[in-house]
């Protein structure tokens, strides 16, 4: 029994991703177009061979296909798309193990250097959540000032001015005095 359509792409997807890897040995970028012919010729009695010459648009979701596969099972190929048209072509690459984050500068930079200084006083300073919400700076936007308002709470005995019970005193004398001169 045969596999499924989705397991044939797959398995083909990790057929043009080796292929890639090959073609890629001097470093350079291999066309995924370049991959797929190449894979297509080396396999001819693929599964997915006949079902792609049943079909030709069936190359798109191939495309979707090797990504996934790229990113879960080829960690170490760099993928790059030329334009940023949707059917833009697609590159492939060993990447290189020496690259990362870290920035190598031609000369040293003096350990007294503002940044560096900041960057160890910052490492060194634990700072907690409570700490930061202490320290935040007022917020600048009257909208968000409001929010921080606390109403001020009344002293025993007395109604806060900004009470509903004060406002409905007063919206209802305000409703008998205008009942009062209507008469």
């Amino acid at each position: 029994m045969g596999w499924s359509l989705a397991r044939d792409a797959e398995d083909f997807a990790r057929l043009i991703l080796h292929t890639v890897e090959r073609l890629g040995q001097d470093g350079g970028w291999v066309p995924t177009g370049q991959a797929l012919e190449q894979t297509l010729a080396e396999h001819p009695d693929h599964a997915y061979v006949g079902k792609l010459r049943a079909k030709p648009t069936r190359r798109i979701g191939l495309s979707a296909v090797a990504e996934r596969v790229c990113a879960s099972e080829f960690p170490h190929l760099e993928r790059r798309k030329a334009g940023i048209r949707r059917n833009a072509p697609v590159f492939y690459r060993i990447a290189r193990p020496d690259r990362g984050l870290d920035l190598n500068l031609p000369y040293e930079i003096a350990a007294s250097h503002p940044l560096l200084v900041r960057r160890r006083v910052a490492a060194a300073r634990p700072i907690s959540a409570r700490r930061t919400a202490l320290t935040k700076a007022a917020p600048k936007s009257p909208w968000r000032r409001r929010m921080l308002r606390r109403p001020a709470i009344a002293p025993a005995g007395q109604v806060a001015p900004w009470s509903p019970r004060l406002f409905w005193a007063r919206f209802s004398a305000v409703i008998a005095a205008l009942a009062r001169t209507r008469r």
